[in-house]
């Protein structure tokens, strides 16, 4: 039986250091999804290097493991490339590389998850757009098949890095539905607009706050809560200006239990990003049965459908406007919830295991 080998560094963070990236998030929900597959036609092993002491194991799934340690560092993932050592420990007739580009040694037996084409599309100064736009197409370039979550990043991989389309797979992102589901609480007592995954760059976190800011002078009862990992000092002293300071709220550090409460107790979750290769707040936004304000660019509205409310990302005026109805009771949460889980349960993990498989038969 041929062997898949998926690399999962990028997950093992959540184990030293708590947390994970969107990469990492997804990498996760992705290989314990296929863990819950049956009878799968080939062999499959996770494989990890950049975590001292930290492995695969930690996941506690089914699947073989293979761990050695390097830092990840350039020099060291060159060292593996050059003496071909992930190949030697592993004997894998297809690699996967979910983390959008890695030093390889068999690109033409590799397979690489690009989730976005940002680095060209929409350059931000938070990430090393440069060194990206100089390495990622490489792998791109050599290796068998990409993966990537969106019709919208399909196009932008083919168009930036003149990909051909049939080398090119849609296995769109899922949620966790006995996680992100409508619960039908609140415990906050007070009603409030939510943005998660907040940024100075592509996010556009700031026009959310202008709008607000433009809002609170009609003296709302409606807050705002953003969660924002580590925000710029910039950012907490506007939020703390007097006339914001008892109004907006800043929190972090939150698991996924605590994000679905606050998805489902928010009036209406706001993500007006300027670019995504998927978009997960409005999926788990509309799990949970929350509308979603959004933007029609890039991947949003494949994710949004017909169930979401749509704006300009520099329309301030419009997303005040879509504030002051819900106050108003003009637009009802409650008009929304249906139509947002019936959108978000065209998604699951699942399906993009079950995608995933046959991407992987493609190439074996």
């Amino acid at each position: 039986m041929k062997r898949v080998v998926i690399d999962i560094n990028s997950v093992l963070p959540l184990y030293s250091r708590g947390w994970i990236s969107g990469i990492g998030r997804t990498t996760k929900e992705l290989v314990e999804a296929l863990d819950k597959m049956d009878n799968l036609p080939f062999e499959l092993m996770l494989y990890s290097q950049n975590t001292k002491n930290i492995s695969g194991k930690q996941l506690g799934l089914k699947y073989q493991n293979k761990h050695i340690y390097f830092p990840h560092k350039d020099w060291a993932n060159k060292i593996i490339k050059t003496f071909h050592i992930r190949e030697c420990a592993t004997h894998y007739d297809l690699l996967h590389i979910p983390h959008n580009f890695d030093w390889v040694a068999k690109p033409q037996k590799t397979l690489v998850t690009i989730h976005d084409a940002m680095f060209f599309a929409y350059p931000d100064e938070v990430f090393d757009y440069k060194y990206a736009q100089k390495v990622y197409p490489t792998l791109a370039k050599k290796c068998k098949g990409i993966i990537t979550c969106s019709e919208s990043s399909k196009r932008d991989i083919m168009q930036y890095m003149d990909i051909s389309e049939e080398k090119v797979s849609v296995c769109p992102w899922g949620y966790r539905d006995d996680v992100f589901y409508p619960r039908n609480n609140n415990k906050t007592g007070y009603p409030y607009f939510l943005m998660v995954s907040c940024s100075i760059g592509r996010k556009n976190t700031m026009s959310v706050i202008r709008a607000y800011e433009k809002f609170v002078k009609q003296k709302p009862q409606h807050e705002l809560v953003l969660v924002w990992p580590n925000p710029p000092q910039t950012a907490l002293d506007y939020c703390n200006q007097a006339h914001l300071r008892n109004h907006i709220y800043i929190t972090n550090d939150i698991d996924d239990e605590r994000l679905s409460v606050l998805y489902n107790e928010a009036t209406a979750t706001f993500f007006p990003s300027r670019y995504e290769g998927f978009g997960l707040p409005i999926l788990e936004s509309m799990a949970c049965g929350t509308p979603v304000v959004t933007c029609r660019n890039s991947s949003l509205p494949e994710v949004g459908g017909d169930a979401a409310l749509y704006v300009d990302p520099d329309d301030i005026d419009a997303m005040c406007n879509i504030m002051e109805k819900f106050e108003q009771g003009e637009l009802k949460k409650n008009d929304f919830e249906s139509r947002c889980v019936n959108q978000a349960e065209k998604f699951s993990w699942r399906k993009c295991a079950e995608q995933t498989i046959e991407v992987y038969k493609k190439w074996l």
